[in-house]
């Protein structure tokens, strides 16, 4: 029903309360489809899924779309992506936490900046 380009900006459709949505990624994609959106609609009225008893239960008075901006980013992706930096402190720094259990979180944090620094020398 839709070209190639715009097809592989639908990110995926649903049918809520009788209302197919079709979320798109690209403002592009849902643009085509407004302007497409009358002839779907009375291409659908046309068609009745009689042969599959299933689709009959399926049947939606509306049609809309909307953009999401999520990125889609692929478990892979995440995995391969690292970040690092220098460090900047030098671990010079008091710790004034009253806290005993902060307060050693706080002295090891130090403790690890004074080695890396130590390291990076």
């Amino acid at each position: 029903m839709f070209t190639p380009p715009i097809q592989k900006m639908i990110k995926f459709a649903y049918i809520k309360n009788k209302t197919l949505f079709f979320v798109f990624n690209h403002p592009v994609g849902k643009q085509e489809f407004d302007n497409n959106i009358q002839s779907i609609k009375s291409a659908l009225k046309f068609y009745t899924p009689t042969e599959c008893k299933e689709c009959e239960e399926i049947l939606f008075d509306d049609i809309k779309a909307f953009v999401t901006y999520t990125p889609k980013v692929q478990e892979d992706e995440l995995k391969d992506i690292v970040q690092t930096y220098k460090e900047r402190s030098s671990g010079d720094f008091s710790i004034d936490i009253k806290d005993e259990k902060l307060s050693s979180l706080a002295k090891e944090i130090q403790k690890i900046i004074k080695e890396i620094r130590s390291n990076d020398s």
